[in-house]
């Protein structure tokens, strides 16, 4: 089966109009595939110049967990300091005039 002057006159504007068709599709595909990168970025940048919310449970919890650590610290050092004073006054009971922490030994 051949192809007739008028069909392949017919078909020749066809082939232009289809690559039209196409190329035009091919440019939309490259815009969207362009916009969706644009807010990717937009997203990314966003995302790491913003610092995320606590919810109020957490804050709380972290609040507490502070007011913990830092009643334990002042316990410390108040028992530290009686500790430190019960010490000293041993210490100073069990020296003896002449008597002192070095060891002297004669051969």
């Amino acid at each position: 089966m051949s192809i007739r002057s008028t069909d392949m006159q017919v078909l020749v504007q066809k082939v232009g109009d289809v690559a039209k068709l196409q190329q035009i599709q091919q440019q939309e595909l490259n815009i969207k595939q362009q916009e969706f990168n644009s807010q990717i970025l937009d997203q990314t940048s966003k995302n790491t110049h913003t610092v995320n919310q606590t919810l109020r449970n957490e804050s709380a919890l972290v609040h507490e967990k502070q007011e913990k650590e830092e009643k334990t610290k002042k316990d410390r050092n108040k028992k530290g300091n009686s500790d430190n004073r019960e010490n000293s006054k041993e210490q100073h009971k069990n020296m003896e005039p002449g008597r002192g922490d070095k060891l002297d030994i004669i051969v």
